[in-house]
């Protein structure tokens, strides 16, 4: 391929936030698409080595050391996973910089040289195309929240229920535990874009999630959620005429 026909550089420096871990509960920063993609080849298998990469701030170091890994390191799933681990880091890496990106991704033609990525570029593109036409699917960007203290496995199967039809496009989270760490932690499981809105009050919080978020689930062993984000949110859906509801949590 010319390199006349590269529209978009997944190397290029464009940091976004992504998945989160215990150490970054708000999400840890990715320098480029490839950062995040080169790393997630390593999770679950290789923690201290897919920190590692995430550091390595010269490209050209970046690219010598991923060159040379040996491919029996990386995760044993990872032909099955890795198309839909680009397409959420590409959205990540586009919601959180859309005037730089905007213009290289969504376009028709948009190339990068790498098939697979190219295949994501398109993916995201036709979706907001379908999105944005009339009688077409609107994004669908979920809020999970409910309860501090609520953080049970099982969550994870009250989600795939809720989701058993239709996967969201993205998952909007606050910096919280209980529901939230689940809903960070079924993300990766599935490989989804996340948001995660960190560093303010509650209210504040739950305007910017709204701003953004299509649905809210909230999931709680009381009539009310104890997170008082949740309760923020379920009230500002309701004013805004969006899906909301709160699911009694019953062991």
């Amino acid at each position: 391929m010319n390199d006349t026909t590269i529209t978009y550089d997944p190397y290029q420096h464009l940091p976004f936030l992504g998945y989160s871990s215990k150490a970054m509960p708000e999400g840890e920063r990715f320098l480029s698409l490839m950062h995040f993609v080169e790393s997630e080849k390593f999770r679950g298998v290789d923690e201290s080595y897919r920190r590692y990469l995430l550091t390595l701030d010269d490209p050209i170091d970046f690219r010598l050391e991923t060159a040379g890994v040996a491919q029996c390191r990386r995760r044993t799933d990872w032909d099955d996973v890795k198309g839909a681990l680009i397409r959420a880091g590409m959205w990540m890496q586009l919601v959180q910089n859309q005037d730089e990106l905007r213009a290289q991704l969504l376009r028709p033609d948009c190339s990068t040289g790498i098939d697979l990525i190219d295949q994501a570029a398109r993916f995201i593109y036709g979706r907001l195309i379908k999105a944005n036409q009339e009688g077409g699917e609107p994004l669908r960007r979920v809020v999970l929240t409910g309860d501090t203290t609520l953080s049970t496995l099982a969550l994870f199967d009250r989600f795939d229920q809720i989701f058993a039809s239709r996967l969201p496009d993205e998952l909007v989270v606050a910096d919280e535990p209980g529901v939230a760490d689940r809903a960070r932690e079924y993300a990766i499981q599935q490989y989804l874009p996340i948001r995660i809105f960190s560093g303010a009050e509650s209210g504040a919080l739950a305007q910017q999630a709204m701003e953004k978020a299509s649905h809210v689930f909230s999931f709680g062993t009381g009539e009310q959620p104890s997170s008082q984000f949740a309760v923020d949110v379920l009230a500002l859906a309701g004013e805004q005429g969006k899906v909301a509801h709160h699911i009694r949590w019953v062991p």
